[in-house]
């Protein structure tokens, strides 16, 4: 039953979300930056949601773990 409601909540935030911009198309350059900013930051976070395992392992490392210091060079 739940899975059936969803094409109907999508499509009822989109047609909401068409008002808002319909509603503020006096401040086009404000919509156009905000959503400029939401789009930037949705690619961000399904950047990071997708990043391959090494990756996020290796930002997550200390600088300890990939410098070796080695006593005769004191």
């Amino acid at each position: 039953m739940m899975t059936a409601m969803l094409p109907f909540t999508e499509a009822a935030l989109f047609t909401l979300g068409c008002m808002a911009i319909h509603a503020l198309r006096r401040h086009a350059d404000t919509v156009t930056a905000a959503l400029a900013c939401f789009v930037t930051l949705l690619v961000l976070m399904l950047g990071i949601a997708y990043a391959p395992e090494p990756f996020t392992q290796i930002q997550m490392a200390q600088m300890s773990d990939f410098v070796g210091a080695d006593p005769s060079l004191y």
